[in-house]
């Protein structure tokens, strides 16, 4: 074989024998102090070729979510091309096509770039050989992996603000950067061989999140009021004046359970649990769908529910009706208030309102009294057709009522519809206060496999991919009011209870409290392992339109994985910026990578 087969042979391989073919070709050239500089260049140039070549197919491939338009892809391919190998080498030399790699089905699955290159060598006068024609070749396809993403969205009251000089408001830029980033990941599932290969729910939050008004009776909600937290603000022991129906009532440990027959001289018998969903149905009002935050640890986690564990059932918000300002001296800041205080006149049989009742904490101009009259659970008796109850009960309590801060729509699972999604986006609206942490853990639980919801993947299935997106626009709030509650009701319950503060081995405010268990909850997201010995999840956090200083872009920083390059996956971006994020992050989803 000929030094000039041999050198020629080694500068079009396309493999990775570049060591071997040159060893067979150095002792031939050996001796020339012209080889090292030739085998110097050989190398280099080739390197910059190969480099630009595979970041060329690599950026034109990431476009195929959006065409598939060759000559586009073609000419996206060369600017990335020459861009890379500009004041490197000689470029006049060069020449790049882009074809589209397809399927026996004919679905086109990649993109593959050649370029040409005529190499001027400078052992002319040794070798006589003048060129080398060069062949390089970068091959990329799609990752033939399922992916599942969980959009989730801050629909707070601060999103319904205008931004970026325009009349849209934030939710309205962040609902169609949304649609426009599912429609893109869909896209680039039509490249993938495996079922199902996008699956996409979408998580609505503010003060809280709706799961959905269906799911009450589910065996993962607590139907009988046994976690420790149902109870908290209702006080079925504390008045021996109860109404008709509910008779006595039984501590069982778990929970209270009502007694027919009740008397004095009679313990009657047991019958239903006296629950949060007792006094929903007593005042003929509908649970909205909203949940509490679990008990801690199993608010930061995705425990399975289980009533032998019953701090991971999920229990129902519901926002006691606050008590009525009955005297001067009395507190007139409870701000929910959407039931008369009453009790029973037992000389009467009639259901009227006492201006004292003797053991019961009606008493004027009692502030602590007055705020015993919020753990009456006898004014939601549905029995009672008496006196004022029935104006009431049926009067449209509106943005009050046991359901406050209950304001956004339903969590939508998994789904494979397109449709399904972009109508689960456009249902948003904007209202209320901020929990960073309930909308993160709930993208979390819809994706997990275990319930409530079972629709993802599991962690033991290879080439599958989760992705949790988050998009807010300020720092978690936790709504004051200066009563003996300390705060509005919210998701946390009331600030008094201090269930907020449960986990935490420092004293902070509410704010860092609930930044604190942000924070553990994307770390424990974070730290799961799927098959393929990697993070199961991923995690993209935005803070849009978000001021220099809020504590939320710590949370959020801290929250974002981290890329194998390093970098963190967190946006800070405003106006129509987000757009761009959006696409960013479709981009890096879509899990192109080099195939040869």
């Amino acid at each position: 074989m000929s030094a000039r087969s041999l050198v020629s042979r080694f500068l079009s391989e396309e493999g990775g024998n570049f060591a071997l073919v040159f060893g067979l070709t150095l002792p031939l050239l050996a001796g020339s102090a012209a080889v090292a500089v030739e085998t110097s260049n050989v190398f280099r140039e080739r390197a910059i070729l190969q480099y630009a070549a595979d970041a060329s197919a690599l950026a034109s491939g990431k476009l195929l979510s959006q065409t598939r338009d060759q000559t586009e892809l073609q000419n996206y391919a060369r600017k990335f091309f020459y861009a890379n190998i500009k004041g490197r080498m000689n470029a006049d030399n060069t020449t790049l096509a882009l074809s589209l790699v397809k399927s026996d089905e004919d679905i086109v699955k990649g993109v593959r770039v050649n370029v040409d290159y005529r190499y001027p060598t400078y052992l002319a006068p040794i070798l006589k050989i003048y060129h080398f024609d060069m062949d390089i070749v970068s091959e990329i396809s799609a990752g033939n992996r399922s992916i599942e993403v969980a959009i989730v969205i801050d629909n707070s009251g601060s999103m319904d603000s205008y931004t970026g000089g325009t009349s849209e408001t934030r939710l309205e830029k962040a609902t169609t950067a949304a649609k426009q980033l599912a429609a893109q990941l869909h896209s680039v599932g039509a490249m993938s061989t495996k079922a199902d290969p996008v699956k996409i729910s979408v998580v609505p939050f503010a003060a809280s999140v709706n799961i959905g008004s269906g799911n009450r009776g589910e065996t993962w909600m607590d139907m009988n009021g046994w976690s420790s937290i149902h109870h908290e603000n209702i006080a079925w022991d504390a008045s021996s004046k109860r109404g008709d129906s509910w008779g006595g009532f039984v501590e069982t440990g778990g929970g209270y359970k009502g007694i027919k027959g009740y008397s004095q001289d009679e313990t009657g018998t047991e019958v239903d649990w006296l629950t949060r969903w007792t006094l929903f149905d007593a005042i003929d009002v509908a649970w909205a769908g909203c949940v509490e935050m679990r008990p801690w640890p199993y608010n930061t986690t995705d425990d399975e529910p289980n009533d032998m564990v019953a701090d991971t059932l999920y229990v129902p918000m519901f926002a006691p009706d606050e008590p009525n300002e009955k005297g001067s001296n009395e507190d007139d800041d409870y701000s929910n208030n959407y039931l008369d205080d009453y009790d029973r006149n037992s000389s009467s049989g009639a259901y009227t309102f006492g201006t004292y009742v003797s053991g019961e904490g009606y008493n004027y101009g009692n502030k602590s009294r007055q705020h015993d009259r919020q753990w009456w659970s006898m004014k939601y008796n549905s029995e009672s057709a008496y006196s004022k109850l029935g104006t009431k009960k049926s009067r449209d309590y509106g943005y009050y009522g046991p359901n406050l801060m209950c304001t956004t729509t339903p969590i939508t699972p998994l789904t494979t519809s397109l449709t399904t999604v972009d109508d689960a986006i456009d249902a948003m609206r904007a209202g209320g206060y901020t929990n960073v942490q309930a909308g993160i853990a709930w993208g979390w639980r819809t994706l997990s496999a275990a319930e409530p919801f079972t629709a993802g993947r599991g962690y033991d299935e290879y080439e599958n991919d989760k992705y949790i997106i988050v998009l807010t626009d300020g720092n978690n709030t936790y709504p004051n009011q200066s009563t003996y509650n300390d705060s509005q009701y919210s998701a946390w319950g009331y600030e008094k209870d201090g269930r907020v503060f449960s986990g935490l081995t420092e004293s902070m405010s509410l704010v860092e409290a609930m930044n604190a268990h942000t924070k553990t909850t994307c770390a424990n997201i974070k730290a799961i392992q799927d098959a393929d010995q990697e993070p199961a999840y991923t995690v993209f956090t935005i803070a849009y339109d978000v001021s220099d200083g809020s504590s939320v872009k710590d949370v959020l920083y801290d929250c974002a994985s981290e890329g194998k390059n390093g970098k963190r996956y967190y946006y800070d971006v405003q106006g129509d910026a987000i757009a761009g994020a959006m696409q960013a992050i479709g981009t890096e989803i879509s899990q192109l990578r080099l195939s040869k």
